[in-house]
């Protein structure tokens, strides 16, 4: 099964965490990454780089060092394409809180932080579940909020 492959496991902890920061920037995503390329870039033009391999001296020319870094960001870019993370900030829950309460999902939820809890889970599940079903999500939050049923 996709959930035992332990690169499906590394791709969806990466999904979780990259998902985290665009929930809190959204749609500004492209602006802050064009804006965190152009200041390292910047800060390249205003330093001198050099590195030592046994003994003698290498230096990688600016132009070389600018394709390097672009190169990064253009990847990490095509990662969140291919992680289908763009417009996840505007992914809404399954399941709303009302209907969290009903009998067939967690009846007993307590009012407070617990709820709170619950619904951040929901959150993560869908995350790393993508194109996960209303009743897959259901049976995981039953399993494991055992003691609100």
């Amino acid at each position: 099964e996709t959930e035992d492959d332990p690169l499906w496991h590394h791709a969806m902890e990466l999904r979780l965490l990259v998902s985290k920061v665009l929930e809190r920037v959204g749609p500004l995503w492209r602006a802050a990454m064009i804006l965190s390329l152009s200041e390292q870039l910047a800060t390249l033009e205003n330093e001198q780089f050099s590195y030592t391999i046994e003994g003698d001296v290498f230096e990688e020319s600016q132009g070389e060092m600018r394709e390097g870094i672009i190169q990064k960001y253009d990847s990490f870019a095509a990662a969140l394409m291919q992680l289908g993370l763009v417009g996840i900030w505007s992914q809404a829950p399954l399941i709303d809180g009302r209907e969290m309460t009903s009998e067939h999902i967690l009846p007993n939820i307590p009012k407070g932080p617990v709820f709170r809890e619950i619904m951040d889970e929901q959150v993560n599940w869908m995350t790393t579940h993508p194109g996960t079903t209303k009743d897959g999500l259901i049976v995981h939050l039953r399993e494991v909020f055992r003691e609100y049923v």
